[in-house]
């Protein structure tokens, strides 16, 4: 028997990460996704609040799902969806298709603060069958503004689009 106890280990390759451990381009952290998710979240409890307020009618307002707020609801589960299952196989594309679904929901934000008059004829159009005559007319003698729900789905969604890109950009980067 020799007595050759002598450890020959191979030292670990270098890093590129400024001597952190890690690797150099390691892709997206899980942080992305996980805010990216709470964004697309925000996104779906906006949708469900008051969208359009008024301080003259004593309605309590009109909710995103009374008009695009469904729309975004709807985009916003998607999202949730996309960014869990990009959390979960840390793919780039899920990334980039959670960030044009949160683009949707700013668009659908924007077009609804500018014209919070437009949720409301739709409303009452629907809800109490007047024509879109008597809608603008009624409307008109309101004083309508945007509600917190249209800006908890901006900034939800505005969350959720910047963090989707950054995961994209990232995932890219990695290959």
């Amino acid at each position: 028997m020799s007595e050759y106890n002598q450890s020959y280990a191979q030292p670990a390759p270098a890093t590129h990460s400024g001597g952190h451990g890690a690797p150099a381009a390691a892709g997206p952290s899980k942080k992305l996704a996980i805010f990216a998710i709470v964004g697309a979240l925000i996104v779906l409890v906006g949708s469900l609040v008051n969208w359009v307020v008024s301080d003259t009618a004593g309605d309590g307002g009109v909710k995103g799902t009374d008009g695009d707020g469904t729309i975004t609801l709807i985009v916003s589960i998607v999202m949730a969806i996309v960014f869990i299952a990009a959390l979960v196989t840390k793919k780039g594309m899920l990334y980039l298709v959670g960030a044009i679904g949160a683009l949707v929901s700013v668009v659908f934000a924007v077009k609804n603060m500018m014209d919070p008059e437009a949720l409301v004829i739709t409303k009452a159009q629907d809800k109490l069958g007047v024509s879109e005559k008597v809608a603008e007319q009624a409307v008109k003698q309101l004083e309508l503004s945007a509600g917190p729900g249209i800006y908890m789905v901006l900034v939800g969604a505005l969350l959720a689009l910047a963090l989707g890109a950054l995961g994209f950009m990232k995932s890219r980067a990695a290959r």
